[in-house]
């Protein structure tokens, strides 16, 4: 399912709409219409797999349990996106390395890390979280 807001896509939804259009083109039991629904299950699970990866690095990182709200909350308008830039630069590469995510097109994760940081929770302790919820 992708947000509609009115004749505007969100962007990170682009790839799945394209995907989508592929399927309806194509004919029924063709191997081009296969190719394109085994491409967009598996964008669909890449997605899941980033939302399971990012919770954990907040659970590990903040010692929290419930952390779904800091995984979209944002800033009141006026308030900095984060605090500590050095600290957001720091976690966006280790989560780009340990977890090869597609952060471009989901501002989603890059807020959590935001989140993170704006905690005031330990760059290493954060980076370790990355490392160990990246590695299953």
């Amino acid at each position: 399912e992708h947000e509609n807001y009115g004749d505007k896509v969100d962007a990170r939804d682009i790839p799945l709409l394209y995907l989508e259009t592929k399927i309806q083109n194509a004919p029924v039991g063709s191997p081009q219409r296969q190719e394109a629904q085994k491409n967009l299950l598996e964008e669909i699970n890449h997605r899941k797999q980033i939302d399971q990866n990012i919770i954990e690095i907040l659970r590990l990182s903040l010692k929290k349990t419930d952390v779904l709200d800091l995984l979209t909350s944002t800033r009141t308008t006026g308030q900095p996106v984060v605090d500590d830039w050095d600290c957001y630069k720091t976690l966006v590469k280790s989560f780009k390395n340990q977890c090869g995510a597609k952060m471009e097109y989901d501002m989603k994760y890059a807020g959590a890390l935001a989140n993170i940081c704006n905690m005031g929770v330990d760059v290493k302790k954060s980076v370790a979280a990355i490392e160990e919820a990246c590695a299953h």
